[in-house]
């Protein structure tokens, strides 16, 4: 197999660039799908608060909040192309055979996000009136959009592991498997980064100055961070297995950001918070913590698939190699049934020209009725073959004859074969043996030549003319076919009859026909 025919293992540009492009692009979509997650679930959770302390002073900062959604998820989602299509390309044996096994879910992914962008919607707009129809519409819409990031971890953590695939497509989720407190452990990380991001989103964007906003943003966002420390540690162990230096350095560096981040946020200091300080140190932490963490993720991506990858290559040049002996022989043996069953000259003739030629080649097919001009009577032709070939390949515009490019130099030659054994087409004009007169001589010259060239071959005026007449230096008919049409013309064409003409013009001008063909 040839690399450029395997569409699943060619690579567009060099791994390092679409290593590059991939962190770069799903650094993206992931931080706009953290935020957008956080608005919903803190938009949802500050309103039940807000309902069971039936206090709704604050339902409008908190209508106002979960509106920023609506622009969120729309970055989330477009952002989210070009990840998957990298991911596709980088990591594609892993990916297809991920996504194959997660089908059931998989497809679930569009109706999902569709259900939890409309109720979100409908939570975010009816927000201010009773609280039954948000509190329904707020809690389908959250629970539809953390079950997208469920499927999609689930995904991930299953394609990061291929010794899983396996056991998976045997019994799908089993609790004795590493891959499923993995994937739990990767969930919950997410959510926790959701919250975490979230609040930092809205203590810089829409909780202004006011303090009991920020005290409540910055609780949770100090929780947040307490839980991803505390769900990461566990999850740490799940993926001992590929543990590196890249993943213990980009972790330990992320871990110390995030404590550090904690320390600012601690309780002690949000009862009398510093707003200023206190972002300015979100600003230089959280980006921190976000790329040490994305940079671990793909590290530990990297360490299995891009080595899957190569070792799928590798495969593919070995089973390459040991089928090469076979290569000549098999096409061979493949070409020879295929010249036997379909690519012989018999069967494209049965199959492309008898319809309208009729099986001894008079134009007498079934379709030839539906035409308006007659297909030609191949019996009665004499023709060079590279000019049939011509005819074969162009077809005969203004006629019914079509072009037949479909076929390769090899089948035309079989069917030109066929043809000429069946109807002598390539043999010799006959040339009748007879003294041409001067009236013919002259009708040709002042009649005929109009169209047909004083050579044979169609003059410009010819050429202008659907169909155009055939080069009669290189195509000739039999006397009686060209006797029959000089005397009827030819039904569909500008060929007119000239059966008014003497019998013994009309058989001189026969004779001027055949002798042009050189």
């Amino acid at each position: 197999m040839e690399p450029w025919k395997d569409l699943f293992l060619a690579l567009p540009l060099p791994e390092i660039w679409l290593r590059i492009l991939l962190f770069v692009t799903f650094g993206l979509h992931l931080l706009f799908v953290l935020l957008m997650l956080g608005t919903a679930m803190l938009g949802f959770v500050f309103f039940l608060r807000d309902c069971c302390a039936a206090d709704r002073t604050d339902m409008g900062w908190n209508q106002r909040m979960v509106k920023s959604h609506l622009g969120l998820k729309s970055l989330a989602v477009v952002l989210g192309v070009g990840p998957l299509l990298i991911i596709q390309v980088i990591y594609s044996l892993g990916f297809f055979t991920a996504t194959g096994l997660y089908a059931f879910t998989w497809l679930a992914v569009i109706p999902l996000l569709i259900l939890a962008f409309l109720a979100i919607e409908l939570f975010e707009h009816k927000m201010l009136s009773r609280p039954w129809l948000p509190f329904l519409s707020g809690a389908i819409g959250l629970g539809a959009l953390l079950t997208v990031p469920a499927i999609f971890t689930g995904a991930l953590s299953l394609m990061e592991r291929p010794g899983e695939w396996t056991a998976f497509a045997a019994k799908a989720l089993s609790p004795t498997s590493v891959y499923l407190p993995h994937w739990i452990l990767r969930y919950l990380h997410v959510l926790g980064a959701a919250v975490v991001f979230g609040a930092a989103f809205h203590l810089f964007f829409t909780a202004g100055q006011a303090p009991d906003k920020r005290a409540r943003l910055h609780a949770w966002l100090f929780g947040g961070i307490l839980f991803q420390v505390a769900v990461g540690a566990p999850l740490l162990f799940t993926v001992a297995d590929v543990f590196n230096w890249p993943v213990l350095t980009s972790v330990t560096l992320g871990t110390i950001a995030a404590m550090a981040m904690a320390w600012t946020l601690r309780p002690a200091t949000a009862q009398t918070p510093a707003p200023a300080r206190t972002g300015r140190a979100l600003l230089v932490l959280l980006p921190l913590v976000f790329v040490s963490m994305l940079a671990a993720r793909q590290s530990l991506q990297d360490a299995t698939l891009m080595t899957l990858h190569k070792e799928a290559r590798a495969e593919l040049t070995r089973e390459s190699a040991d089928l090469d002996r076979f290569r000549e022989s098999a096409l061979k043996t493949f070409r020879l049934k295929l010249a036997t069953v379909y690519d012989n000259g018999t069967t494209i003739y049965e199959k492309s020209c008898q319809p309208c030629h009729g099986v001894g080649g008079l134009g007498d097919g079934p379709a030839a009725k539906r035409l308006l001009i007659r297909p030609e009577d191949l019996a009665a032709v004499r023709a060079d073959r590279d000019y049939v070939r011509s005819m074969i390949l162009t077809g005969v515009p203004g006629s019914g004859m079509p072009y037949f490019t479909v076929f390769d130099k090899d089948k035309i030659d079989s069917l030109l074969d066929r043809m000429d054994k069946s109807f002598s087409l390539f043999g010799p004009t006959t040339v009748p043996r007879r003294e041409v007169g001067e009236p013919a001589r002259d009708i040709w010259k002042n009649t005929c030549a109009t169209c047909h060239g004083l050579t044979g071959r169609p003059s410009e005026f010819g050429l202008t003319l659907q169909p155009a007449p055939p080069d009669l230096g290189r195509f000739s008919l039999e006397p009686e076919r060209s006797l029959q049409i000089i005397t009827d013309g030819y039904p569909g064409t500008v060929m007119q009859p000239y059966r008014a003409l003497p019998e013994s013009v009309r058989l001189d001008l026969v004779s001027i026909a055949a002798n042009l063909r050189r």
